[in-house]
């Protein structure tokens, strides 16, 4: 089953795809009050405000492109595919340079196949530009050395106070849709910006597809790195040319090696894996923003970042506040408070790893897996285990298994191989210390 779906952008834009009745259609859009398919969205008004610069065309394109590709993303159910995971999607998008995103389509393609495990095909037509609000900016952050995206998570914490303990003004990108996110993330940002001031910016957007009234629409969600780094891009721009994106996040999370054979292919994420980071910059470089994009914590654990940030006091003071776990809002479900750790996920469990490792406090949890009294179904303990297989073959096998293990995520630097291997041995035995102490 092929999808054809239609992008329109701003309340002019009323065009329609002229694919027969019979083709599985969609239409999304930005800005077009009342269309069932609007994304909830302010972000160019909002970098406005905040930043005082406006985003250049083509870092408005690639964003109204990521925020197109999401929409589609949470709105298509993988069910509908013939093999349940794999969807094949057109997608219509106006933009102002047709030729140079003609000529970046397969790049694109190449990226988002990897990114979400789909197949993905582009057409491009002729935008109008749409005016931005009247309002007028709040201030401009002409000193603003560095941009960074900023999820509320353990590993942008650490990556925002070790950028701010620089003594420059650091903007900090995010983006949240329905549930607890947003709160954790201003309750860490108040934390922070009591202790470094103004040199603190948010920049947290709220972009969120409203789903069909007759689906349940898909949970994966395996694009939301691609608007993540849109959204970074936009305001990074939005600051002048030549600045830098920082995406601090753990090697053995960005690699993210399947744990066993069943979780092989997309059904790992690859949210900041080598290779998609890749195609990204070269997207960047062919529709011409200058954007470096950083990733310090590559060959690092998490317990590693964790202990090299140079302010542990306030870490230790803020880490609490942060959220790791990969469904924060399962305890409505369980009769719980929503909101904690769930404790049993793949983060939950790297993370309760990484603050032991570091001697750091943590937060709550609503599972101890370490607990002989754990209450864990055949589902909660589905990771725990997978984990326990994927450490008992990794110890039983040739130092040089770990090469094979970080090649199967994907295409990775041959100069960089070595690193990323020692990053996830090392990173594997973070956690079967945290697993098994005393052994």
């Amino acid at each position: 089953m092929k999808w054809h779906v239609t992008l329109r952008v701003g309340p002019d834009d009323d065009f329609v795809s002229d694919v027969g009745p019979e083709t599985p259609r969609l239409s999304v859009s930005l800005d077009r009050s009342g269309d069932p398919g609007l994304v909830q969205q302010h972000v160019l008004k909002e970098i406005l405000a905040k930043t005082g610069g406006v985003s250049p065309a083509p870092a408005e394109d690639l964003l109204a492109v990521a925020m197109g590709v999401y929409a589609v993303d949470t709105r298509i159910p993988r069910a509908t595919a013939d093999d349940g995971w794999t969807r094949e999607i057109i997608l219509q998008v106006p933009v102002f340079d047709t030729a140079t995103w003609n000529a970046m389509s397969p790049l694109l393609c190449r990226a988002l196949d990897f990114l979400t495990g789909d197949s993905w095909a582009f057409e491009f037509r002729e935008r109008r530009p749409r005016p931005l609000s009247d309002e007028p900016a709040k201030k401009t952050l002409v000193d603003a050395a560095d941009v960074e995206l900023f999820s509320g998570g353990l590993d942008s914490l650490a990556g925002a106070i070790d950028l701010l303990e620089s003594g420059r003004t650091v903007v900090l990108a995010g983006h949240y849709g329905a549930g607890v996110t947003n709160s954790v993330q201003q309750n860490v940002l108040s934390a922070l910006q009591a202790h470094y001031g103004e040199r603190v910016v948010a920049c947290m957007f709220h972009v969120q597809p409203l789903k069909a009234a007759d689906a349940e629409g898909e949970q994966s969600m395996r694009s939301r790195s691609l608007l993540f780094l849109s959204l970074g891009v936009a305001v990074a721009t939005a600051l002048g040319q030549g600045r830098t994106l920082t995406v601090c996040e753990n090697g053995l999370i960005s690699l993210n090696v399947p744990l066993t054979n069943p979780r092989i292919g997309s059904w790992s994420t690859r949210t900041t894996h080598p290779h998609f980071i890749a195609l990204f910059r070269q997207l960047l470089a062919g529709l011409g923003l200058d954007v470096a994009v950083k990733l310090p914590a590559r060959f690092e654990t998490k317990g590693e970042l964790l202990s090299r940030v140079p302010n542990q006091g306030l870490l230790r003071t803020i880490a609490p506040l942060s959220m790791s776990c990969s469904h924060p809002e399962q305890g409505r479900f369980r009769k719980v408070t929503p909101g904690n750790h769930c404790g049993y996920c793949v983060p939950c469990i790297v993370r309760r790893a990484s603050t032991a490792a570091a001697s750091l406090a943590d937060a709550a949890y609503d599972v101890d897996v370490l607990s002989p009294d754990a209450a864990l179904t055949v589902e909660t303990r589905k990771d725990l285990r997978a984990f326990e297989i994927a450490m008992r073959r990794l110890r039983d096998a040739k130092p040089s298994h770990a090469l094979f293990d970080v090649l199967s995520t994907g295409p990775l630097p041959p100069e960089d191989v070595a690193e990323y291997a020692a990053v996830y041995r090392r990173g594997m035995e973070e956690v079967a210390r945290f697993l098994t102490p005393g052994n």
